[in-house]
Order: structure tokens, then C-alpha cells, then sequence
């Protein structure tokens, strides 16, 4: 049966509760119908899950916040009612796995077929300056990495910032130098990239000689190669 392509910005909302309850109706049922579907946004809500156990966002939430496992109950109870409650096996098994698809060149690779098609692609991505929100997404990055290396499990992690993220990677600018440097060094699997765009944009704007961290890469767009990378099924988290 076929079913409407859903985006990443689009399970993403899905997965955090902010579609409206027709949309969300709707997407149950093509999930219901479509193992692909129901793959992308399990696997999506297993590493969300994950990072906000280790890494809740408000330790002490406010009187009649909504706290993250109140959220996920709530989106537990709403997959259980379109047939998702496969998740909870998948993920307790470790399962949880994307379709093998071709890799994309813009970052040269060498694997094996078979890695290929066990391998967990997943693309973070960062545009704020906030000092919280750059701990936040090394502390979401670290956990995903720590788990798979804990299963054997081989995955691909890359980190895009671009527009006031990039200061995240700017050479004397950033106060998660020192970690990324560490991260770097302990997981070959990952990557960090720099938007160019971005980089040419703020150094025109602001005069500024900007220098990015050497544990960094610069690509030409990270809108478009985070756009390329959802095109070839990477799991997309916005930080």
C-alpha cells in the first residue's frame, strides 16, 4: 500500500506531540500500514527517549509543567492505539535499525556491505548560540555513541551547525571546545561540520576572522546537507 512521504521536521513533531490529533490520527495509520514509516519513528522516539532519561531538560520542573516522561507517556499511550508498541521490543532488543540505502559521497567512506546495512545513521543539528543548548546536544551525541558502543552496534553520527550554531565550532568562541576535542578523539564515527554559507556570511557581517576548530569540518550548505541526508534516510534531530 502506499503511503504520503512524511518528513523528518514532520515525525519530529509527531514524536514530541505537537501535531494536531487529525494529523496525528492520520500518521498513525500510515504507520499502521507502513513498515518504513512505523522504523523511522520508532527509531526516532528510542534515541529521543534515550537522551532525555540520561539528560532530562528540567531537573525541578515547575508546578503543572509537563516534564519529558509525562510526554512520553503520553506518546506511548497514543502508539500503543495505532500499533506501535512493537518499539518497546525492538528497542529493548536492539533492533532498532535503518533500510540500507546508497551512501552519500559528500564525505568518502569505505565499508562493507554488511555494515552498511547494520549501520545507525543519524545527523544532529544545531543553530543556536546558547551555551545550554550546545551542552545539551553533546550530552545527546555522547549518550547515542556510548549506547551503540556498548552493543556493538556501528553507527555514523555527524553534527551540523550552521547560523549562530556555528559558533558551537569557532576557534576561541566556544565553551565546549575542550569536550569536543575529547569526543572526537573517541569515536571515530563521528563527525562535526561547519556551514559555509554561514561562516562567509557571519565574517562578512561582523568583520571577524573566524577560525574554526580543527576537529571540524567546513561543508558548502548545512541546510542542504542536512536536506541530503534525510533524502538518504538519516535519522535528523534538531537540537
Amino acid at each position: 500500500m502506499n503511503n504520503p512521504l512524511y518528513s523528518d521536521e514532520q515525525i519530529n513533531a509527531f514524536v514530541d506531540d505537537e501535531l494536531a490529533q487529525n494529523e496525528r490520527l492520520v500518521l498513525l495509520k500510515a504507520a499502521v500500514d507502513s513498515e518504513s514509516l512505523s522504523t523511522r519513528i520508532m527509531e526516532l522516539q528510542y534515541l529521543k527517549e534515550r537522551t532525555r532519561e540520561a539528560f532530562p531538560l528540567q531537573s525541578k520542573p515547575a508546578s503543572g509543567v509537563l516534564t519529558p516522561s509525562v510526554s512520553w507517556t503520553r506518546y506511548m499511550t497514543a502508539a500503543a492505539m495505532g500499533g506501535l508498541s512493537l518499539f518497546a521490543i525492538l528497542a529493548s532488543t536492539g533492533h532498532l535499525q535503518k533500510t540500507p540505502v546508497a551512501p552519500q559521497t559528500a564525505i568518502n567512506t569505505t565499508r562493507s556491505s554488511a555494515e552498511q546495512q547494520t549501520q545507525t545513521r543519524v545527523v544532529f543539528h544545531i543553530s543556536s548560540d546558547r551555551q545550554e543548548d550546545a551542552s545539551l546536544l553533546l550530552d545527546q551525541v555522547e549518550l547515542v555513541l556510548q549506547e551503540h558502543q556498548r552493543s556493538g552496534r556501528p553507527i555514523r553520527l555527524e553534527v551540523v551547525a550552521n547560523n549562530q550554531g556555528l559558533r558551537m565550532l569557532q576557534q576561541g568562541q566556544s565553551t565546549v571546545a575542550s569536550r569536543i576535542r575529547q569526543l572526537d578523539a573517541a569515536y571515530p564515527g563521528l563527525v562535526f561540520a561547519a556551514c559555509g554559507n554561514t561562516l562567509e556570511r557571519m565574517t562578512k557581517e561582523t568583520g571577524e576572522k573566524i577560525t574554526i576548530l580543527p576537529e571540524a569540518i567546513i561543508i558548502r550548505s548545512g541546510v542542504s546537507y542536512i536536506t541530503r541526508r534525510q533524502q538518504l534516510g538519516w535519522s535528523y534531530i534538531k537540537v
